[in-house]
């Protein structure tokens, strides 16, 4: 069985809960997780965690477990440990997922040019989506050593519903992401304003937690929307399936933040096709690689407030597509985002790595 070291600077924000369900479901490779800080330990109850400050305490635990491929988590992990990887030999893969982009403004110099010895020695690096890919390959990184790789969820935990408008029934607009700027939500707000003028029984109630919070409140209250949003905070993993449940229809306005920070494929759209949601996103990152316009869902342009309205209420005054867009968004993340298929595709590529070095 291989021996696999994850390695991730904090163990783990509910964000990422993606990496955890990797880790769990690996069948054919032994994974140990090595951070420098661990945090919701309960949320994430993986045992094989070793803690360390510096590189010389990584590489005596990559020694003593006889780990045969470090897996960086991020960008910044890959430059940070690679004077690891080549003193003890190891093949090593990096995965990228947005933040950790070259093209985000945040990242300095130095961090880009410390990417360029990256993408000459790690062996492999993967990306959540073909648009990532394209910027990796802009920078400097091989084609032949980029994999995506997308992030799967566990289709069963999210059960199909048909959507159906019932007579005197509330329509519920349903938003979940971080209030932070790359999700877009003051334009969700704006757009729902919009929305709200034509039907002022539908409600929007949103999930998530973010140093945005109170301005979006703010915003709210100006608009003259305060009673029909619904800010629900931070929600377990159970508590927001049953909001996807009783949701209609399903919203997110992700942009390009002004400091290059943008998303890959959000797991939350996949999670909300898989329950039979019809989508209204935009034309961001890897987001068209899921939602097929017209399709399974509607796609805006970023930014453009009154085109998510308009979007959204297409789909209020017509209901009777929610049923088929439903079907085809569970069809399609059932055939590609799948995470028992995509953790097997980790295995390989695991497996390919290994045996190349």
């Amino acid at each position: 069985m291989r021996k696999v070291a994850v390695i991730r600077s904090v163990f783990l924000p509910i964000s990422e809960t993606f990496i955890y369900n990797e880790l769990t479901n690996l069948k054919k490779t032994k994974a140990i997780l090595c951070t420098q800080r661990r945090i919701n330990k309960k949320e994430f109850p993986f045992k094989r965690v070793y803690k360390y400050k510096k590189r010389e305490q990584l590489e005596r635990i990559l020694r003593k477990r006889k780990i045969k491929l470090i897996h960086a988590r991020f960008g910044t992990i890959g430059v940070a440990v690679l004077p690891v990887k080549k003193k003890l030999g190891i093949p090593m893969l990096t995965s990228f997922h947005g933040s950790d982009l070259p093209t985000n403004r945040k990242r300095s110099d130095t961090y880009r040019k410390e990417l360029k010895q990256l993408f000459k020695s790690g062996e492999g690096f993967t990306v959540p989506s073909k648009d990532m890919k394209r910027i990796l390959i802009r920078f400097g990184c091989p084609k032949k050593k980029i994999h995506i790789q997308y992030s799967g969820i566990n289709v069963n935990e999210f059960g199909f519903k048909k959507r159906a408008l019932n007579k005197r029934e509330k329509i519920i607009i349903l938003s979940v992401g971080r209030l932070v700027e790359k999700k877009g939500m003051k334009y969700l707000l704006s757009a729902f304003s919009r929305v709200h003028k034509q039907f002022p029984k539908v409600e929007l109630r949103i999930v998530g937690d973010g140093p945005l919070k109170k301005e979006l409140k703010r915003r709210a209250r100006k608009k003259g929307i305060r009673d029909k949003v619904h800010f629900l905070g931070r929600l377990s993993h159970e508590k927001v399936q049953k909001e996807m449940q009783k949701a209609h229809i399903f919203v997110l306005a992700s942009i390009k933040a002004k400091g290059g920070n943008q998303e890959g494929i959000p797991n939350v759209i996949k999670e909300a096709m898989a329950c039979g949601l019809p989508v209204v996103s935009t034309w961001h990152g890897g987001i068209p690689e899921l939602v097929e316009h017209k399709k399974t869902g509607y796609l805006v342009k970023e930014k453009d407030k009154k085109a998510l309205a308009e979007s959204i209420l297409k789909l209020i005054h017509h209901p009777e597509r929610w049923g088929e867009m439903g079907r085809r968004g569970r069809d399609k993340v059932l055939k590609q985002f799948n995470m028992k298929h995509q953790v097997r595709k980790l295995e390989r590529l695991y497996r390919k790595l290994v045996k190349k070095a």
